[in-house]
C-alpha cells in the first residue's frame, strides 16, 4: 500500500500502472515498464508481456517462411534425380522440410514392384540385403523377404540417411540365413554390433561383385573351401565317367562299367587303379587283385 507521503506526493496513476495485457499493476518505472509512446516515454505493458510478444512474433515469422517455402520451393528426388515442386512428394516426419526423400511416383513404382515381386517368387523372395548409413559409412548386413521395407523400417528410426548398396536373391529362408551366417563369420572382424559392419576393403569387394551380379566370384569369396572342393572334384570327373574308354591291363573297354563286368573289379577299385595309373603316367604294369 501506498504510505500517507506517497498519497500526498503522487496520485494514484502516477504513482503505479496497469498493464494493458496482463492486468497486473506495477509501479511506474522502467525496470517494470519497457520504453514506449506514453507520455512518461514507458509502454503501456509491463516487461514480462513485451518479451512474450516478442516471442510470439519471431514464431508467426518462423511459421510464415516455412508456409513460402511450402508453397514455392522444389526438392530434388534422390531416386529419379529430378527436381520437382514439394506437392509431388508425400508428408514424411522424419525429414527437415517435412517430404518423403523419393517423389510419389518413385514410390509408388517401388511399391508396385515389391507386390509383384512377392506375387512371383513366394517363399522364394528371401534375399540378403546391404544398407548402408550415410553418417559413418557402415553397412548393416541382413536377410529378408523385403528389403525395401526393412530399409523403410530403418529409416524411420534413423536420423541420417540410409542407402541399399546391393541385394542377393538367396531362394529360400534357410538359404538366406546361411549365407548370412558365412558373411558374419567371413567379416567378424569389422563387426560393429546389432548386425553393422565397417566399410573395409573387403566387405566393398563383395558388395561391388553382388551389384555387378558376379555371383560366383561372390561364392569363391564367401566360400573358399568350397570351391577349392568342387574345382578338385571336376579335376578327376573325367577318370570317374563311365563314358569314357579306359585301358585296364592293356585292354580297352568302352566305359567303366564294361571294365568292371569283364575283368570282376568293382568300379571302385577300377576308379582307383586309373587314378593311380594318371599320376604314374604310364601303362598297368601290375597285376589288381580281384574282388573278394
Amino acid at each position: 500500500m501506498m504510505t500517507a507521503i506517497q498519497e500526498e506526493l503522487f496520485g494514484n496513476e502516477q504513482y503505479s500502472r496497469l498493464c494493458s495485457i496482463c492486468r497486473g499493476e506495477f509501479p511506474r518505472s522502467s525496470e517494470f515498464f519497457p520504453p514506449g509512446r506514453c507520455h512518461d516515454s514507458l509502454a503501456s505493458f509491463c516487461r514480462k508481456c513485451a518479451n512474450v510478444r516478442v516471442q510470439v512474433l519471431k514464431a508467426n515469422r518462423e511459421t510464415e517462411r516455412r508456409l513460402a517455402q511450402m508453397n514455392l520451393l522444389e526438392k530434388s528426388c534422390e531416386k529419379c534425380r529430378t527436381i520437382k515442386p514439394l506437392r509431388e512428394f508425400y508428408m514424411s516426419s522424419h525429414s527437415l522440410d517435412g517430404k518423403t526423400l523419393n517423389c510419389k511416383i518413385c514410390i509408388d513404382t517401388k511399391y508396385s514392384e515389391r507386390q509383384m515381386r512377392q506375387q512371383r517368387l513366394g517363399d522364394l523372395a528371401w534375399a540378403v540385403y546391404f544398407i548402408q548409413d550415410s553418417r559413418n559409412n557402415n553397412v548393416k548386413i541382413g536377410s529378408c523377404d523385403d528389403p525395401y521395407l526393412t530399409l523403410e523400417t530403418l529409416q524411420k528410426g534413423s536420423s541420417e540417411a540410409l542407402h541399399l548398396l546391393a541385394s542377393h536373391e538367396a531362394g529360400h529362408k534357410e538359404s538366406a540365413e546361411n549365407i548370412e551366417g558365412a558373411l558374419y563369420s567371413l567379416f567378424q572382424a569389422h563387426f560393429r554390433g546389432n548386425g553393422w559392419f565397417e566399410m573395409a576393403p573387403s566387405l566393398e569387394q563383395y558388395i561391388s561383385l553382388i551389384q555387378r551380379e558376379d555371383y560366383n566370384k561372390a561364392e569363391i569369396l564367401l566360400f573358399p573351401m568350397k570351391r577349392t572342393q568342387k574345382k578338385a572334384t571336376k579335376q578327376i570327373t573325367p577318370s570317374d565317367s563311365v563314358e569314357e574308354t579306359v585301358f585296364v591291363e592293356g585292354q580297352k573297354f568302352p566305359s567303366i562299367t564294361a571294365a568292371s563286368k569283364a575283368t570282376g573289379l568293382t568300379v571302385e577299385q577300377l576308379k582307383k587303379y586309373l587314378q593311380n595309373s594318371v599320376e604314374s603316367s604310364s601303362r598297368v604294369t601290375r597285376k589288381i587283385p580281384k574282388a573278394s
